[in-house]
């Protein structure tokens, strides 16, 4: 059975950090990377930490899953629906 390519992408903001501006202001900035490519997720676990002027924000994964590769680093600023991450989907059973 060949392997399928999962691509982990950042949330959509709330409509209000749009229009009010206090929680995003200037931005949702990377402040950790928690995946390495070969580590293996379970679904929801907790891939990035970001930061914005007022809040800090745990990213999780959407699948489970092997890294093939990362695509943001500490310091990068996360766009809506940007790619965070690529994984590969396990066969059933494989943790």
């Amino acid at each position: 059975m060949p392997s399928v390519a999962i691509e982990v992408r950042s949330p959509i903001w709330p409509k209000c950090w749009k229009t009010c501006g206090n929680c995003a202001g200037e931005g949702a900035f990377v402040i950790e990377v928690l995946i390495s490519p070969g580590d293996v997720l379970r679904f929801n676990q907790t891939i990035v930490r970001t930061e914005t002027n007022k809040v800090t924000t745990d990213i999780p994964t959407t699948a489970a899953g092997r890294v093939i590769s990362v695509y943001v680093q500490v310091g990068d600023e996360l766009q809506e629906d940007m790619p965070i991450a690529l994984l590969e989907r396990l066969p059933a059973g494989v943790d």
